[in-house]
């Protein structure tokens, strides 16, 4: 029990309290002060940029009606330009967006299946061949390709080749924009004979069997898909 004229903890405690509230209060209170005060010149600041704007346009005015100079019609022109620009920026980007889904996932893949399956496929009796071949190229591929085909052709032709290749499986990589990145597993079944479709028989003579990986770019060209780089992976 607490001594006469002594403070207990209790009373320590609540007085302390009691303390920290006053001094809150106090605080607070001046602090409403100095708020009202700075939104009072805020106020008064905004009044007083809101009268000299409109002296300003008072001037002008005054100066277009006494003939000293023409009304500016710059605002309206810079207005109607900045409109055409983003109307120009949106019409671009729907037509780049509906560009890029033109094609989907599976486009791409027949693309790349159609094309490396051609392109694996060398025929001596079928020298057409690397005309289509080249007709489904494009860009860096279709370049490179046409300055050798006649090299390829020889070659095909005087090794006697017939192989045709087989797509085991395919899958898009990845987009950008209009062009997409396909990986490619196929098999290539060589024979040397003059029957093509020999080639892949139960009892093959003398067959070779090659599988080979690929990662391919195809993009759009004369409004069909083609290759546009190949590359064997290991």
């Amino acid at each position: 029990m607490a001594r006469p004229g002594r403070p207990s903890a209790a009373d320590a405690v609540a007085g302390g309290v009691s303390r920290v509230e006053s001094a809150d209060t106090g605080e607070r209170v001046g602090g409403k002060g100095c708020w009202m005060a700075r939104d009072a010149a805020i106020e008064a600041e905004r009044a007083a940029r809101g009268e000299l704007r409109r002296a300003v346009e008072a001037l002008g005015e005054a100066q277009v009606a006494a003939g000293m100079r023409r009304r500016s019609r710059a605002p309206r022109w810079v207005a109607l330009a900045a409109a055409v620009a983003v109307v120009a920026a949106v019409v671009s980007t729907v037509l780049w967006v509906r560009g890029a889904d033109a094609y989907t996932d599976a486009d791409y893949q027949r693309a790349a299946v159609d094309r490396v399956t051609m392109l694996l496929s060398p025929d001596h009796r079928r020298p057409e061949q690397v005309r289509r071949i080249i007709d489904g190229a494009t860009g860096e591929f279709r370049d490179q390709f046409a300055q050798s085909a006649d090299a390829y052709s020889r070659f095909v032709a005087s090794q006697g080749t017939v192989a045709r290749g087989i797509v085991d499986g395919s899958g898009v990589a990845r987009r950008s924009g209009d062009r997409a990145v396909v990986l490619v597993a196929s098999t290539v079944v060589f024979a040397g004979g003059d029957d093509p479709d020999a080639v892949g028989d139960p009892d093959p003579v003398d067959e070779t069997v090659r599988r080979f990986r690929l990662r391919v770019l195809v993009e759009p060209a004369d409004g069909e898909l083609k290759l546009a780089a190949v590359q064997y992976l290991p």
